[in-house]
């Protein structure tokens, strides 16, 4: 190719991604995102995920401590899965332009930058493909980086990458068919699957089905495929060896990821998630007109294949067009099907999620049809739309009128119709992109369609953008700044481990969804401990250990100090209660000093926790601390319970009206092991009981207030049913025996600093055992990448409650120390370097030979 032509193709892919990124920032600029606007994109896992990811990383960046265990990870947890699925992109780099306060301004230029990306990328692509230099080709770039999927997902912006890196892995598969040079597809795929092990997992799938369909093409006339395959065994060898090797070249990541989501609940397997049953009907059709999705439907839908009216007309033009040969149209035929089955039947769009059913956004390989789509449809008008007949060019227009129609009739008995005016403008479109494709002169078509796709991917990019609830971004800055303050004052100084509960936030001011911010991660976005989190990586041990003390967990990626209590704070070294204030002058109170661990007895050691009953849990563990001939927690007595019936109450029926009497001082607590009440509406003595998060038919432990023994107290509480049961416990913790027992425990506590070293967390501290007993409780979630040393002595922990760490000590001082690595980060480390190594020596004899 000469410099010229190569030259041309680099110009014509920068006018593609520069066009991508004007479409997408006048989307934004209509929906008044920041930098264009006054809304920030604060909302779904952007709101309550990323941005604190972002946040975190940007510190760990500026301040030099890249850490690989976070303790701001709820209680603590091996950070390199949430890194890995999250924060590998090159492109995250660009978040260290913007102050922590700017943040959501960053991620919307983040976003506008990949999204050109994939534009240039995949206009880059196509020229090299077919061999062209020519402006047209800038338009299916553009298609494809504002197709359905990314107008959908665009805030989930880590996925962003795979569309970048796919049209590149797909060029160096074909340039090692071609050339034999391995070097561009091994280090492509490399890159996929580093940025986003998730996706490039899909990816791998699809270079699978892609060199297949390749196979297909070299078969020649009268031979089988099989033949094909001996023929073209040598050709097989080096591409199934290069992506095994660039796949192996990633353990370093692969490894300790797949480990630790092994300890999250994803690791779960269901029968019902590989039966053969199709997953959609006749209203995936209305998914090739624009504004088929919107926020509203973003966990539910049918694929997002959309990628413009001119694609799918070009797809329709293709398989009826004379020049193309009848076995061209098979083999791209065949591969579009494949792909579109594999996400019908549920058995295929399991396995190409990492074999397990999504939660919510469904169809994640969807942008791959839309690559094959927008691939078919280049081949199209390369061969000249306008040559096929004229019986299809008035046809193949009404075909996709007909099928967008049957899918917009499909829709109307669900629970996300299409509104008709979508619909009637997408028909519209339909008939515009037809005339213009058949009717009009080449220079005229391609200015007139090149305006026409702007639109509708501007049009279907702010239809997408319909109900999102966009957030303030001046009030985020000035909330951010105020809520840093406040918390940094009681943030952990030199290297002193504690914990920190955030009893509200100010950020929440700042989120339009359901006005209120879930500040499950604060503790990253703010640089302190707590105990919420919530992510895709979470450990689930940790979490059904938290959930039994009577933590609020609403699904297995999150759980919530909601149910915090002085037996739980004790366990969990809660050292401050935080009260943040508008003023900018927090209150702050303690709640436990008994540092990051203490002295147990065996009986504390062999306890067991039951799944659903946190007042008998935690009477348990207070009792193998400091044994009591009376309870700590003692049972109300109640002296009625009148029931009237809600006719209108759609889930919570009965509401009780429950009169008791307390049997000791302290605060009163209800459990509800069966999950059947309403604690929103919950009133005692008339006034409503606060509460953080919505726990409404789930497990939590729900403080009502301290009162004297004594005291009557009317509790009022809708249930789904009629009686208390033996489900509800209505108990009072002993506000004078709990003291006793915890100035007990300080005269044997764990005072415990940490520091990084390199990729290690490192925890020191010392403990006087003077009362002679045989384990150490830490209040660190039990992990086996932690290895301990007593007085320089290596020892064997224990798990105890169900998930956290136990040491064994001797009587007299005991010097703790403790080192984390990360399960499988060596041995990934060294598979990595191998496989490199072994890459590296193919490349280097083949180069000899030649």
């Amino acid at each position: 190719m000469s410099k010229s032509n190569q030259t041309k193709r680099w110009l014509v892919s920068i006018a593609a991604g520069i066009t991508s990124l004007l479409i997408m920032s006048l989307v934004f600029t209509i929906k008044g995102v920041t930098p264009f606007g006054n809304h920030n994109l604060l909302f779904s896992d952007l709101g309550g995920q990323y941005l604190s990811f972002f946040t975190a990383y940007r510190h760990a960046l500026l301040t030099h401590s890249f850490q690989l265990y976070s303790f701001s990870q709820s209680l603590g947890g091996n950070a390199l899965p949430t890194i890995a699925y999250y924060l590998l992109s090159p492109f995250n780099l660009l978040i260290l332009l913007f102050p922590a306060a700017n943040i959501p301004t960053g991620l919307t230029v983040i976003i506008l930058i990949k999204i050109g990306i994939i534009a240039f990328t995949m206009t880059l692509f196509l020229q090299n493909h077919f061999q062209t230099e020519h402006w047209s080709i800038a338009l299916f770039g553009v298609a494809f980086s504002l197709s359905g999927f990314v107008a959908l997902n665009y805030f989930t912006i880590m996925w962003l990458d795979a569309l970048i890196w796919l049209p590149l892995v797909i060029q160096g598969l074909e340039h090692l068919v071609k050339t034999g040079r391995r070097g561009p597809f091994f280090w492509w795929l490399w890159v996929s699957i580093v940025t986003d092990y998730y996706l490039g997992y899909m990816t791998c799938l699809f270079v699978v089905y892609y060199f297949i369909t390749q196979l297909v093409t070299m078969k020649q006339p009268g031979s089988s495929f099989w033949q094909t395959v001996k023929k073209q065994r040598a050709l097989i060898g080096r591409v199934v060896t290069t992506a095994i090797l660039s796949g192996l070249s990633t353990l370093f990541i692969l490894i300790p990821t797949g480990l630790g989501m092994l300890q999250t609940a994803k690791s779960a397997v269901k029968l019902s998630y590989y039966l053969p049953v199709p997953q959609f009907g006749l209203s995936a059709f209305s998914q090739l007109g624009l504004g088929a999705n919107n926020y509203v439907t973003r966990l539910y839908h049918d694929p997002t294949v959309f990628s413009s009216t001119l694609v799918i007309l070009l797809v329709l033009v293709y398989f009826v067009h004379p020049q193309i040969s009848r076995q061209q149209k098979w083999h791209n035929g065949g591969l579009l099907v494949a792909l579109l089955l594999s996400m019908e039947i549920n058995t295929l769009n399991t396995i190409w999620h990492m074999f397990q059913r999504p939660a919510g956004f469904p169809y994640r390989e969807a942008f791959f049809v839309s690559f094959v789509l927008v691939m078919i449809a280049c081949e199209a008008w390369l061969a000249r739309p306008e040559k096929i007949g004229h019986r299809w060019q008035w046809g193949l227009p009404l075909i996709l009128g007909a099928v967008l129609t049957l899918g917009w009739f499909a829709r109307r008995g669900t629970s996300s119709p299409l509104a008709m005016s979508t619909w009637l403008l997408s028909l519209g479109l339909v008939a515009v992109t037809a005339a213009v494709l058949f009717i009009t002169n080449q220079r005229l078509r391609v200015l007139l369609l090149a305006g026409t796709v702007a639109t509708e991917l501007t049009a279907n990019g702010v239809l997408s953008m319909q109900h999102s609830p966009l957030g303030n971004q001046a009030t985020f800055v000035k909330a951010y700044q105020v809520e840093y303050r406040q918390m940094h004052a009681v943030n952990d100084p030199d290297g002193q481990l504690y914990r920190v509960e955030n009893d509200n936030t100010l950020i929440n001011q700042a989120y339009n969804y359901n006005t209120e911010y879930r500040n499950y991660n604060d503790p990253m976005l703010f640089n302190f401990h707590d105990i919420t989190y919530y992510s895709s990586t979470f450990d689930n041990q940790t979490r059904l250990m938290l959930k039994s003390l009577g933590l609020f967990s609403k699904n297995v990626r999150r759980v919530s100090s909601e149910g915090l209590n002085p037996v739980s704070a004790l366990l969990l070294d809660i050292k401050y209660d935080v009260t943040l204030s508008q003023n900018g002058q927090s209150t702050t109170k303690t709640m436990s000093r008994n540092g990051l661990g203490f002295t147990v007895t065996d009986a504390f050691a062999q306890l067991k926790l039951h799944a659903n009953s946190a007042i008998d849990n935690q009477e348990n563990i207070l009792q193998s601390l400091l044994p009591s001939n009376t309870p700590y927690f003692a049972k109300a007595t109640i002296l009625s319970d009148q029931v009237t019936t809600d006719p209108k109450a759609t889930t919570f029926h009965e509401r009780h009206t429950i009169k008791l009497r307390l049997n000791n001082t302290g605060d009163l607590y209800y459990d509800d092991a069966a999950g059947q009440t309403k604690y929103s509406t919950m009133r005692v003595n008339g006034k409503l009981v606060p509460s953080k998060f919505n726990a409404d038919g789930d497990l939590t432990l729900r403080d009502l207030g301290a009162f004297n023994k004594g005291d009557i107290v009317t509790l009022t509480v809708k249930r789904t049913r009629k009686t208390l049961g033996t489900h509800v416990h209505l108990a009072g913790l002993d506000v004078n025996k709990f003291i006793a027992l915890t100035e007990s425990l300080k005269k044997e506590s764990f005072k415990a600093t940490y520091h990084v070293t390199g990729t290690q967390t490192v925890v020191t501290g010392n403990v006087n055992n003077r009362s002679n007993q045989h384990w150490l409780y830490v209040t660190i979630p039990a992990d086996r990448g932690w290895q301990v040393s007593v007085n320089g002595q290596t020892v064997e922990t224990k798990t105890v409650l169900g998930g956290m760490l136990a040491v064994p000590i001797t009587a007299g001082q005991n010097q703790v120390k403790l080192v984390y690595h990360v399960p499988g980060f060596r041995a990934g480390i060294a598979a990595s370097m191998i496989s490199l190594l072994t890459f590296g020596t193919l490349v280097y004899f083949r180069r000899k030979q030649a």
